[in-house]
């Protein structure tokens, strides 16, 4: 289900996930919600960062048995390349049909007996794929998933409910139009006045910018009573390095650092996994030339992808996908390191 409205540059939006998504976003939901609330027992200024992190960090965790496998086979295949060759030379001269399927049987068979899965690199980035589709829900509606944030919103909306029925008129009244538009069951609560706990006030509340509540809040006048004080509360929560991560990052300062460390951090981890994959390939392997073309569309599609995903996104979705490639990073590059010493002193016991 989806809504979009739009006035005033304001983008509110309710998004419902769909069946297979939605139980992934409500589990996820309750891990981060409970990360959030250690964080932010701890430190309330930018609570929602950290504990993007920790949550980032506690994913990879659990996702590291497969990148340890599919290092493990990149790095074989490596090393098994000359014993691969001398498979193909067998059928160098022999282009029939009969022949190649031969060659091509003996190679799979070869790489199944050694522990090999050419498509074992792409079992990681398919099984993030949902997870990160979850995320988006997650982080563009924390309100729904994480108990503190909902309370602050509860409590701007009790705010802005208590104000005098006319004020309340005036304040929205730029935004009546748009709420006319909808469903009949909004255009009611609109003429009513504001009803606090709606989803669809706490969305408002998530899409409104600064400007938004300088006009808010000069409206109110002597009715805005604590607001001052729970909005410091909420861009303590929501605010990492002067970047919103509740809004999409966009294209203006700073938020612009979001997708360009985005694309970066994609880029070299794509290409840390193509220098593992270096001089495995044979135009006599499909399966080889299979996983190097999968390999070249990551090292330049990916980040371009990514880095025009974030743009329009909320940040915090960024920031995942930021650190999720920071921290793959540091795995491939460790163990690479130590899938080279394993098989150097294997190859020199065997041999």
């Amino acid at each position: 289900m989806f809504h979009s409205f739009t006035d005033a540059g304001v983008l509110l939006a309710i998004r419902e996930p769909n069946v297979i998504i939605g139980p992934i976003a409500k589990l996820l939901g309750s891990v981060y919600n409970v990360l959030f609330q250690f964080i932010y027992g701890i430190t309330t200024n930018g609570s929602l960062a950290i504990a993007i992190i920790l949550f980032t960090i506690l994913v990879k965790f659990i996702l590291f048995p497969l990148m340890i496998k599919q290092q493990k086979s990149s790095f074989k295949l490596q090393q098994l390349q000359p014993e691969m060759n001398k498979i193909r030379a067998k059928y160098k001269d022999k282009k029939d049909q009969l022949s190649q399927q031969k060659m091509y049987v003996e190679l799979q068979d070869f790489q199944k007996a050694n522990g090999i899965n050419m498509l074992g690199g792409c079992l990681p980035l398919l099984i993030q794929l949902p997870i990160l589709y979850a995320l988006f829900y997650i982080f563009q509606q924390a309100y729904l998933y994480v108990d503190v944030i909902a309370q602050n919103y509860s409590d701007i909306a009790n705010i802005l409910n208590a104000a005098p029925e006319a004020v309340r008129l005036e304040v929205f009244q730029p935004y009546l139009e748009f709420w006319q538009s909808l469903e009949p069951a909004l255009d009611g609560f609109t003429k009513a006045g504001y009803d606090a706990n709606t989803i669809q006030n706490f969305a408002l509340i998530d899409s409104f910018k600064a400007s938004d509540w300088s006009y808010v809040m000069n409206t109110l006048g002597e009715n805005a009573k604590n607001l001052p004080q729970l909005l410091q509360q909420k861009d303590d929560i929501e605010m990492f390095f002067s970047i919103s991560l509740i809004n999409n990052a966009g294209l203006g300062f700073p938020g612009i650092f979001i997708p360009i460390f985005a694309a970066v951090t994609t880029w070299v981890q794509a290409k840390i996994m193509q220098q593992l994959t270096t001089n495995t390939t044979s135009p006599d392997d499909p399966a080889a030339a299979m996983t190097n073309s999968m390999s070249k569309t990551m090292l330049y599609f990916m980040p371009v992808m990514m880095g025009v995903m974030t743009i329009n996104v909320p940040a915090a979705l960024g920031l995942y996908w930021i650190v999720s490639n920071l921290i793959s990073i540091i795995q491939q590059i460790l163990l690479k390191k130590h899938f080279k010493k394993k098989f150097e002193k294997e190859a020199l016991q065997n041999g």
